[in-house]
Protein backbone atom coordinates (compact mmCIF):
# COMPACT_ATOMS: atom_id res chain seq x y z
CA UNK A 1 0.00 0.00 0.00
CA UNK A 2 1.17 3.18 -0.85
CA UNK A 3 0.88 6.70 0.49
CA UNK A 4 -1.02 8.90 -1.73
CA UNK A 5 -0.23 12.19 -0.25
CA UNK A 6 3.11 12.12 -2.34
CA UNK A 7 0.98 12.22 -5.41
CA UNK A 8 -0.85 15.54 -5.04
CA UNK A 9 -0.21 18.36 -6.13
CA UNK A 10 -2.46 21.51 -4.64
CA UNK A 11 -4.58 23.58 -6.34
CA UNK A 12 -7.20 25.55 -3.98
CA UNK A 13 -10.05 23.13 -5.77
CA UNK A 14 -9.88 20.41 -3.33
CA UNK A 15 -8.43 20.40 0.23
CA UNK A 16 -5.38 18.31 0.74
CA UNK A 17 -4.58 18.18 5.05
CA UNK A 18 -1.32 19.75 5.12
CA UNK A 19 -1.32 21.67 1.96
CA UNK A 20 -4.24 23.61 1.97
CA UNK A 21 -3.75 27.02 3.69
CA UNK A 22 -5.64 28.17 7.31
CA UNK A 23 -8.83 29.57 5.25
CA UNK A 24 -9.37 26.96 2.77
CA UNK A 25 -9.40 24.27 5.35
CA UNK A 26 -11.81 26.33 7.80
CA UNK A 27 -13.77 26.90 5.09
CA UNK A 28 -13.93 22.73 3.98
CA UNK A 29 -13.90 21.63 7.04
CA UNK A 30 -17.02 23.69 8.84
CA UNK A 31 -19.06 22.88 5.78
CA UNK A 32 -18.94 18.87 6.71
CA UNK A 33 -19.06 20.12 10.51
CA UNK A 34 -22.56 21.49 9.45
CA UNK A 35 -23.54 18.25 7.27
CA UNK A 36 -23.16 16.27 9.97
CA UNK A 37 -25.77 17.50 12.33
CA UNK A 38 -27.97 15.63 9.42
CA UNK A 39 -25.74 12.89 9.23
CA UNK A 40 -26.68 10.53 11.98
CA UNK A 41 -28.25 7.05 11.24
CA UNK A 42 -28.33 8.01 7.88
CA UNK A 43 -26.55 6.71 4.77
CA UNK A 44 -24.69 9.77 3.08
CA UNK A 45 -23.30 9.62 0.49
CA UNK A 46 -20.98 12.58 -0.39
CA UNK A 47 -20.21 13.84 -4.30
CA UNK A 48 -16.96 15.17 -4.90
CA UNK A 49 -15.34 14.19 -2.06
CA UNK A 50 -11.82 14.67 -2.74
CA UNK A 51 -9.13 13.21 -0.24
CA UNK A 52 -12.08 11.65 1.55
CA UNK A 53 -11.66 13.25 4.54
CA UNK A 54 -14.93 13.90 5.35
CA UNK A 55 -16.01 9.86 5.67
CA UNK A 56 -14.78 9.94 9.30
CA UNK A 57 -16.00 12.66 10.25
CA UNK A 58 -19.75 11.34 8.98
CA UNK A 59 -19.03 8.06 11.05
CA UNK A 60 -17.98 9.65 14.44
CA UNK A 61 -20.97 11.97 13.85
CA UNK A 62 -23.24 8.73 13.76
CA UNK A 63 -23.80 7.90 9.59
CA UNK A 64 -24.77 4.05 9.35
CA UNK A 65 -22.86 4.57 6.15
CA UNK A 66 -20.63 6.36 3.88
CA UNK A 67 -20.00 6.82 -0.12
CA UNK A 68 -17.50 9.26 -1.23
CA UNK A 69 -17.41 9.52 -5.14
CA UNK A 70 -14.99 12.25 -6.82
CA UNK A 71 -14.21 12.18 -10.71
CA UNK A 72 -10.33 12.82 -9.71
CA UNK A 73 -8.77 9.06 -9.63
CA UNK A 74 -5.83 10.11 -7.55
CA UNK A 75 -8.11 11.71 -4.94
CA UNK A 76 -9.47 8.48 -4.73
CA UNK A 77 -7.02 6.62 -4.36
CA UNK A 78 -6.05 8.88 -1.91
CA UNK A 79 -8.96 8.76 0.21
CA UNK A 80 -9.18 4.53 -0.11
CA UNK A 81 -5.42 4.28 1.26
CA UNK A 82 -6.23 6.92 4.30
CA UNK A 83 -9.73 7.49 4.88
CA UNK A 84 -11.21 3.82 5.11
CA UNK A 85 -12.90 1.91 6.90
CA UNK A 86 -15.45 -0.85 7.31
CA UNK A 87 -18.19 1.51 6.59
CA UNK A 88 -16.47 3.59 4.07
CA UNK A 89 -16.16 3.00 0.62
CA UNK A 90 -14.98 5.40 -2.19
CA UNK A 91 -15.75 5.38 -5.79
CA UNK A 92 -14.08 7.60 -8.58
CA UNK A 93 -17.69 8.69 -10.65
CA UNK A 94 -19.04 11.64 -12.41
CA UNK A 95 -22.14 13.71 -10.11
CA UNK A 96 -24.16 13.48 -13.76
CA UNK A 97 -23.50 9.78 -14.42
CA UNK A 98 -23.22 8.56 -10.91
CA UNK A 99 -25.39 5.44 -9.98
CA UNK A 100 -25.73 3.13 -7.43
CA UNK A 101 -28.45 0.36 -6.77
CA UNK A 102 -29.49 2.23 -3.50
CA UNK A 103 -30.76 5.46 -2.45
CA UNK A 104 -29.04 7.75 0.16
CA UNK A 105 -30.79 9.63 3.26
CA UNK A 106 -27.95 12.47 2.78
CA UNK A 107 -26.15 13.69 -0.54
CA UNK A 108 -23.61 16.80 0.18
CA UNK A 109 -22.15 18.32 -2.95
CA UNK A 110 -19.96 20.99 -1.91
CA UNK A 111 -17.84 23.17 -4.00
CA UNK A 112 -18.79 21.56 -6.86
CA UNK A 113 -22.08 22.87 -8.90
CA UNK A 114 -20.13 26.10 -10.46
CA UNK A 115 -17.69 23.17 -12.12
CA UNK A 116 -20.45 21.60 -14.05
CA UNK A 117 -21.80 23.20 -17.56
CA UNK A 118 -24.67 20.81 -17.24
CA UNK A 119 -25.56 21.52 -13.82
CA UNK A 120 -28.89 20.58 -14.23
CA UNK A 121 -28.15 17.13 -15.41
CA UNK A 122 -26.01 17.10 -12.07
CA UNK A 123 -28.80 18.23 -9.68
CA UNK A 124 -31.76 16.02 -11.97
CA UNK A 125 -28.44 13.02 -11.11
CA UNK A 126 -28.28 13.87 -7.57
CA UNK A 127 -32.44 13.86 -6.94
CA UNK A 128 -32.37 9.98 -8.41
CA UNK A 129 -29.47 9.20 -5.62
CA UNK A 130 -32.06 10.73 -3.04
CA UNK A 131 -34.45 8.90 -1.44
CA UNK A 132 -37.70 10.58 -1.13
CA UNK A 133 -37.74 12.78 1.52
CA UNK A 134 -33.85 12.78 1.82
CA UNK A 135 -31.71 15.93 2.47
CA UNK A 136 -29.57 16.92 -0.10
CA UNK A 137 -27.31 19.75 1.08
CA UNK A 138 -25.47 21.80 -1.56
CA UNK A 139 -23.14 24.76 -1.68
CA UNK A 140 -21.68 27.45 -4.33
CA UNK A 141 -19.62 30.29 -4.34
CA UNK A 142 -21.77 33.32 -4.10
CA UNK A 143 -21.59 35.03 -7.79
CA UNK A 144 -21.85 38.19 -5.87
CA UNK A 145 -19.32 38.52 -3.72
CA UNK A 146 -16.70 36.03 -5.88
CA UNK A 147 -17.52 37.16 -9.32
CA UNK A 148 -18.87 41.21 -8.97
CA UNK A 149 -18.17 41.72 -13.20
CA UNK A 150 -20.48 38.46 -13.29
CA UNK A 151 -24.48 39.47 -13.56
CA UNK A 152 -25.82 36.30 -15.09
CA UNK A 153 -24.98 32.47 -15.01
CA UNK A 154 -23.56 33.00 -18.93
CA UNK A 155 -20.95 35.10 -17.33
CA UNK A 156 -17.30 33.45 -17.48
CA UNK A 157 -16.54 33.70 -13.06
CA UNK A 158 -13.31 35.43 -11.88
CA UNK A 159 -11.95 31.87 -11.12
CA UNK A 160 -10.67 30.14 -14.37
CA UNK A 161 -11.59 26.73 -12.84
CA UNK A 162 -15.53 27.69 -12.58
CA UNK A 163 -18.01 27.30 -15.50
CA UNK A 164 -20.57 29.43 -13.78
CA UNK A 165 -21.49 30.97 -10.20
CA UNK A 166 -25.19 31.21 -8.67
CA UNK A 167 -26.37 33.42 -6.17
CA UNK A 168 -28.82 32.14 -3.94
CA UNK A 169 -32.14 32.44 -5.51
CA UNK A 170 -30.79 30.81 -8.91
CA UNK A 171 -30.13 27.34 -7.44
CA UNK A 172 -32.80 27.52 -4.98
CA UNK A 173 -35.19 27.62 -8.32
CA UNK A 174 -32.90 25.21 -10.11
CA UNK A 175 -33.68 22.58 -6.97
CA UNK A 176 -37.37 23.62 -6.79
CA UNK A 177 -37.63 23.35 -10.70
CA UNK A 178 -35.78 19.35 -10.40
CA UNK A 179 -38.07 18.18 -7.85
CA UNK A 180 -36.57 19.20 -4.48
CA UNK A 181 -38.41 21.79 -1.68
CA UNK A 182 -36.18 24.60 -0.51
CA UNK A 183 -36.22 28.48 0.27
CA UNK A 184 -34.34 30.90 1.82
CA UNK A 185 -35.01 29.57 5.12
CA UNK A 186 -33.00 26.90 4.19
CA UNK A 187 -30.18 28.91 3.62
CA UNK A 188 -26.89 29.21 5.44
CA UNK A 189 -23.55 31.08 4.51
CA UNK A 190 -19.94 31.56 5.35
CA UNK A 191 -17.88 34.46 5.46
CA UNK A 192 -20.81 36.67 5.64
CA UNK A 193 -20.18 40.27 5.94
CA UNK A 194 -23.06 43.22 5.64
CA UNK A 195 -24.01 43.98 2.31
CA UNK A 196 -22.28 47.51 1.54
CA UNK A 197 -23.22 47.55 -2.13
CA UNK A 198 -26.64 47.35 -4.39
CA UNK A 199 -24.90 47.30 -7.94
CA UNK A 200 -22.04 46.02 -10.06
CA UNK A 201 -19.88 49.42 -9.84
CA UNK A 202 -20.13 49.33 -6.28
CA UNK A 203 -18.99 45.33 -6.18
CA UNK A 204 -15.68 46.32 -8.75
CA UNK A 205 -14.82 48.56 -5.85
CA UNK A 206 -15.43 46.47 -3.20
CA UNK A 207 -14.10 43.05 -4.62
CA UNK A 208 -10.81 44.30 -3.45
CA UNK A 209 -11.72 43.47 0.36
CA UNK A 210 -13.13 39.82 -0.74
CA UNK A 211 -10.48 38.78 -3.41
CA UNK A 212 -8.56 37.74 -0.08
CA UNK A 213 -11.21 37.71 2.26
CA UNK A 214 -9.67 38.02 5.84
CA UNK A 215 -9.56 35.86 7.88
CA UNK A 216 -11.44 37.17 10.70
CA UNK A 217 -14.62 36.91 8.54
CA UNK A 218 -16.25 33.65 10.16
CA UNK A 219 -15.94 30.40 8.54
CA UNK A 220 -19.31 28.90 10.55
CA UNK A 221 -21.74 27.85 8.44
CA UNK A 222 -24.96 29.81 10.20
CA UNK A 223 -28.40 31.46 8.53
CA UNK A 224 -28.22 33.93 5.77
CA UNK A 225 -30.39 36.72 7.39
CA UNK A 226 -29.17 40.13 6.46
CA UNK A 227 -25.48 39.54 5.57
CA UNK A 228 -24.15 38.47 2.50
CA UNK A 229 -22.50 35.26 2.33
CA UNK A 230 -19.24 35.00 0.33
CA UNK A 231 -19.84 31.02 0.11
CA UNK A 232 -23.68 29.71 0.91
CA UNK A 233 -25.27 26.39 1.59
CA UNK A 234 -28.91 24.76 0.66
CA UNK A 235 -30.80 22.29 2.84
CA UNK A 236 -33.08 20.89 0.12
CA UNK A 237 -35.44 18.08 0.35
CA UNK A 238 -36.54 15.75 -1.87
CA UNK A 239 -40.35 15.67 -2.49
CA UNK A 240 -41.84 12.57 -1.24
Amino acid sequence: MHDGKNDLNFTGEYFIPGKSGERIEADHIERYRFACKYAKEKSVLDIACGVGYSGPMFIEAGAFSYDGVDINEKLIDYAKNNNSSERINYFVGDICTYTQNKTYDLITCFETIEHIKNYENAIKNLHSLLKAGGTLLISSPNRTVTSPNCNTLADKPSNEFHTQEFIPGELLSILNKNGFIADNRNLYGQRQRKKVYRNRYYRKIIYTLFRNPDIKTSPQVTQVTDKLPRYFVIVSTKRQ
